[in-house]
């Protein structure tokens, strides 16, 4: 400790010495040439940190808006160029493809955020929340959805009664919601009823930008516009997203209308097969003779089947789950399958037999 402290002492007076005997223009470029080495030394160290392989380094997570800000999984957001923290304590960030809106998850609530300021743009208040479609997100909470603008705002000022559904999307400006168990309705982007609350069911065909519904014992079909393009007091319509609109009647005959609701066939089938039956008699090899009976066993669209003639000449409607031909000129017509399975008997005219 003593050597240190002689040799310090050394070098103080050494540097004094030799500074005193310096003039004032030399001590004055000797300044100078200090300064020049010291700000020569920061900007290569700000050089080496702004360096590619140095950002990197430094930044973590994924790139989120359009204003460069990075989102760490399961932890925070935060600015990469001063490195600022700007929300903390998330559990997850869902991010719409090419959206700047994402919905937050933190504190088992949800909120959504502008990814370009990392600011929320609603309270986190939510247990529910859904990406935006047509300039619109939807919240749940309890029995109540809030619709959102992208700005934040409400839609309208008071909730909107709604029961548990699966999804608030909007589609081509118009969003399905059931009220309550029994009833659907549908809102525009302004809140307002486009179909009031009335409905059993609505359902979309987005293939053909069409509204399936049943209003009370009417079913109605409407197309983008929600102008009927088929109604009427059908057990069902389906739409076939390659074929038109199925129309099953109450006795189950099914027709094909085209997407504009014009009747294309008045009767339809998924398949036709022949009826065979067994004989009673054995061939030589002891195996059982079938022989054809005179009539045909046709399937429907939802795969029912009925009772056609020889002639094509339909017996039955398509009521039945199966046909089995017992002899020549009578029917097992079954209404369950499986352990369910139980049914009736038809003659080849289609008559029920006692």
């Amino acid at each position: 400790m003593n050597r240190f402290s002689s040799f310090m002492a050394s070098c103080k007076a050494k540097t004094t010495a030799y500074w005193r005997s310096r003039s004032a223009a030399r001590k004055v470029l000797l300044v100078c040439g200090c300064i020049v080495v010291v700000a020569a030394a920061v900007a290569l160290i700000r050089s080496l940190n702004a360096s590619p392989q140095s950002i990197e380094k430094h930044l973590y997570g994924e790139e989120i808006g359009r204003n460069g800000l990075r989102y760490k999984h399961g932890s925070h957001i935060y600015d990469p160029e001063t490195g600022e923290v700007l929300l903390d304590s998330i559990t997850w960030l869902h991010v719409s493809s090419g959206d700047t809106i994402a919905i937050l998850a933190k504190n088992h609530r949800r909120a959504f955020i502008n990814l370009n300021t990392a600011q929320l743009i609603t309270p986190l208040a939510f247990e529910r929340a859904w990406e935006f479609a047509c300039n619109r997100g939807v919240m749940a909470r309890a029995d109540s959805i809030f619709i959102f603008r992208r700005d934040g705002s409400l839609v309208t000022a008071m909730p909107i009664g709604a029961s548990n559904q699966y999804e608030y999307l909007y589609y081509i400006d118009h969003l399905i919601v059931k009220t309550d168990y029994d009833h659907v309705g549908m809102l525009d982007t302004a809140g307002h009823w486009l179909l009031e609350p009335e409905y059993s069911m609505i359902t979309i065909q987005y293939d053909q930008r069409l509204y399936n519904t049943r209003l009370g014992d009417e079913c109605i079909v409407y197309n983008a516009e929600l102008q009927p393009i088929l109604r009427g007091a059908y057990k069902s319509i389906e739409i076939d997203w390659t074929e038109g609109l199925v129309v099953t009647e109450h006795d189950g005959i099914q027709r094909l209308y085209d997407y504009k609701g014009n009747l294309l066939y008045k009767m339809i089938f998924q398949r036709i097969e022949p009826l065979m039956y067994a004989t009673g008699r054995k061939t030589a090899d002891n195996e059982d003779i079938y022989d054809l009976t005179d009539c045909y066993v046709y399937r429907d669209y939802n795969d029912k089947c009925g009772l056609m003639d020889k002639h094509y000449k339909v017996l039955t409607p398509p009521l039945f789950h199966s046909i089995e031909a017992q002899t020549k000129h009578v029917f097992f017509a079954t209404f369950g399958e499986y352990s369910d399975r139980f049914g009736t008997l038809i003659d080849d005219h289609g008559k029920a037999l006692r």
